[in-house]
C-alpha cells in the first residue's frame, strides 16, 4: 500500500500479508463508525482488531465482506454507555 506499511509487515514477519486500498478504506471507515457511534474513541482500535480476527484466512473477497459486515455492526451497536473494563 506504501513503504511505511510495507517496512510495518516487513518488521512484523508478516509473510505476504497484503493490505489492499479498499480494504484499508473500510477499516478506516469502520474505526471511525466505532469511535462516532460509541462515544469512545478507544473502541476503535478494538473492533477493528476483532474485525481482523474475523477476516483472517479469508479471501480478499471475505475480508472485504466482513469489513463491511463490521462496519454496520458497529453503527448497529449504538453508544458504549460506559467505559471499557480493563483494570
Amino acid at each position: 500500500m506504501n513503504a511505511w506499511f510495507d517496512r510495518y509487515l516487513k518488521s512484523l514477519e508478516a509473510g505476504d500479508t497484503v493490505l489492499s486500498p479498499e480494504e484499508a478504506k473500510l477499516v478506516l471507515e469502520l474505526a471511525g463508525e466505532a469511535a462516532h457511534t460509541s462515544g469512545a474513541r478507544q473502541f476503535a482500535p478494538l473492533a477493528a482488531y476483532l474485525a481482523g480476527r474475523e477476516a483472517a484466512g479469508q479471501s480478499r473477497d471475505g475480508r472485504v465482506r466482513v469489513l463491511e459486515q463490521a462496519k454496520l455492526a458497529a453503527g448497529a451497536a449504538g453508544s458504549a454507555g460506559e467505559d471499557l473494563e480493563l483494570d
